[in-house]
């Protein structure tokens, strides 16, 4: 009788084991799933806010392809007995799932880096963009500084689209343009007199500077060298005034 009731008791034991591993197993699954899909998450984020500069892309792509490979490797190196389950016994699949979560979420943290940003003036910045530029409010119009001196940045989010026209009309003479759009300032298409520009910065001896505000429109100063060589209208929508 005692020998059945032990019996018994080590078979309710073992049971109860292999259902609380089975638990195990599934939880530690999910574990990883989860680190799995905040890492696609993460990808996929960083192709839309990159998806002008397909040289990254592609590179990313590259590493990305590597990185499971070798994901897959480091998964053989640490269990690499032909018979897993016999060798590692029940545990396998959560030992299995502990060790792709952490590496998942290693590669996770390091591919943040391209959607944090990192701090302005970083010279070895390479493909990572500025935390300024990542910042949606930051760049997404021109600015008036407090001396008067519209900055237009290089990386501003926008797709703007800014002629400096030479009445207050949209329909009047365009004299100069400041563009995101490649087809709007090589060559100079629509032959402003004073060049077509992507940013403030490249416009070389130019300056523009805030005079007033006239109805939608804003009256801005060229000046070259410090000198007056004409004034322009500028739509007031594409412009706020910079609180710094």
């Amino acid at each position: 009788m005692n020998r059945i009731l032990f019996i018994l008791f080590l078979t309710f034991n073992l049971t109860c084991f292999s259902q609380t591993q089975s638990e195990m197993n599934d939880e530690a699954n999910n574990e990883f799933r989860k680190a799995d899909a905040e890492l696609n998450n993460v990808y996929q984020k960083i192709i839309t806010e990159y998806k002008t500069d397909s040289i990254f892309i592609e590179r990313l792509k590259k590493t990305q392809r590597i990185w499971i490979s070798y994901r897959d490797a480091e998964l053989e190196m640490k269990f690499p007995a032909e018979d897993k389950r016999v060798e590692y016994g029940s545990v396998f699949p959560m030992c299995v799932s502990y060790f792709l979560g952490k590496l998942t979420e290693e590669r996770t943290e390091k591919l943040k880096i391209w959607l944090d940003g990192i701090e302005e003036g970083d010279v070895c910045s390479g493909s990572v963009k500025s935390k300024y530029e990542l910042d949606p409010t930051y760049y997404s119009k021109a600015y008036i500084e407090k001396d008067s001196t519209i900055w237009i940045p290089q990386n501003i989010n926008s797709e703007i689209k800014i002629f400096g026209y030479q009445e207050k009309d949209s329909l009047s003479k365009k004299l100069i343009l400041i563009s995101v759009f490649t087809k709007d300032v090589e060559d100079n298409p629509y032959n402003c007199k004073y060049g077509s520009y992507y940013h403030t910065q490249s416009m070389n001896n130019i300056k523009l500077k805030y005079l007033s505000t006239e109805n939608e429109f804003m009256k801005i100063a060229i000046l070259k060298k410090g000198t007056l060589i004409d004034t322009v209208y500028m739509e007031k929508k594409w412009f706020e005034f910079s609180e710094e």
